[in-house]
């Protein structure tokens, strides 16, 4: 059996559907839904709070004991890649400990995790917490799984290694079971803005302005639409191509997408995964069927059948010198409309230079 973790809307329905697609399940599960408050003290994470759902503690306690009768696990987000020093002082500390134990005797026994220093924190209350070490902390190599090993219980891989099927294999040697992988991250490979970008989500809660808001999103998107190669460069994962990460080791599989409340597209998306095949448009599937904005080119998944085996059989296929290698052009010449890809592209760059606010 290989197990999914996905993002939770917070709607009691939905936890209702996904205990009956587990109830069939057959080789994949739903075993876990993540998500967080939105109100309160501590909000920050990965994500900026004014995109998800809006949930605060009474919500939480609702929903928890919602999931505890559909037999499904909840992971709570607390994966902020800066919290400005406050952990590292008295009462800061003490906030973080009361926060942690008001969640615990609430129910929540999983925790994802960015900072090594709050992982030591929540390991210091002995409460049985299961710590699980977020993609934020960028785990890319074998001594970064052994040095998380000792203080988490699971790690969640860096998106950026999706490819690096030598690195996963030696990974889950390293650590054991207990790895996980995003399938629809949508960000590309290596992106220079990454961690800047984490540190921003850290910071921007409901008072954060549009024009602080949008800095980082319009670079993404400007980024994106420079090449039409870079679609390629996007670290996901197909439904078809499920097989090779199992192959070599892994058993844990997660679904990003907290901003998309929409229970149905979730549960679209799953189904595609689950059945392991998928005949449509590849940036819909990853996007959770919520386009990421108005300029996303179309990306025929099947036209990519064979594209992951190149990865898969030769570890040195690619040395990121594009310029020098034709393999990746092959198979999006196939796979997208060229042209009308271009003209996307260009309309996108097009608007976010006219109405960034950091630009002018």
């Amino acid at each position: 059996m290989y197990y999914f973790c996905v993002p939770c809307d917070f709607k009691l329905e939905t936890l209702d559907m996904i205990r009956q697609i587990n109830e069939k399940a057959e080789k994949f599960v739903v075993y876990e839904v993540y998500g967080q408050i939105t109100e309160g003290e501590f909000t920050g994470s990965g994500r900026m709070t004014s995109i998800l759902p809006s949930t605060d503690i009474k919500d939480l306690e609702t929903y928890l004991c919602y999931c505890k009768k559909e037999n499904i696990s909840f992971n709570y987000v607390f994966n902020p890649s800066c919290m400005g020093n406050i952990e590292f002082n008295k009462d800061g500390i003490e906030k973080i400990k009361s926060f942690i134990l008001s969640l615990h005797e609430l129910g929540v026994n999983s925790i994802t995790v960015a900072l090594p220093s709050i992982m030591e924190l929540i390991r210091s209350l002995d409460l049985n917490i299961e710590i699980k070490a977020s993609a934020i902390c960028e785990i890319n190599s074998v001594n970064k799984a052994a040095f998380y090993k000792n203080i988490s219980d699971r790690i969640v891989l860096d998106p950026d290694i999706t490819r690096k099927f030598d690195i996963i294999e030696n990974i889950c040697d390293t650590f054991g079971s207990e790895v996980e992988i995003i399938v629809n991250n949508v960000c590309i490979r290596n992106c220079a803005y990454k961690m800047f970008h984490y540190n921003h989500e850290a910071h921007c809660n409901k008072n954060t302005n549009q024009n602080e808001m949008n800095y980082y999103f319009h670079r993404c998107a400007m980024q994106k639409a420079r090449d039409i190669n870079n679609m390629l460069k996007i670290n996901w994962i197909r439904p078809e191509d499920l097989h090779y990460y199992y192959d070599k080791g892994i058993k844990y599989f997660k679904l990003q997408g907290r901003h998309n409340t929409n229970g149905d597209n979730l549960l679209r998306t799953l189904k595609y995964y689950f059945n392991e095949n998928y005949d449509g448009d590849l940036l819909e599937l990853i996007t959770l069927f919520a386009p990421y904005n108005s300029f996303q080119i179309k990306m025929d998944n099947k036209k990519l059948d064979g594209y992951i085996d190149g990865f898969y059989s030769n570890h040195n296929l690619c040395s990121e010198v594009c310029q020098k290698c034709n393999y990746c052009s092959e198979f999006l010449s196939k796979s997208i409309n060229v042209q009308e890809s271009i003209l996307i592209n260009n309309k996108a760059t097009n608007f976010y230079q006219k109405y960034d606010q950091y630009l002018k």
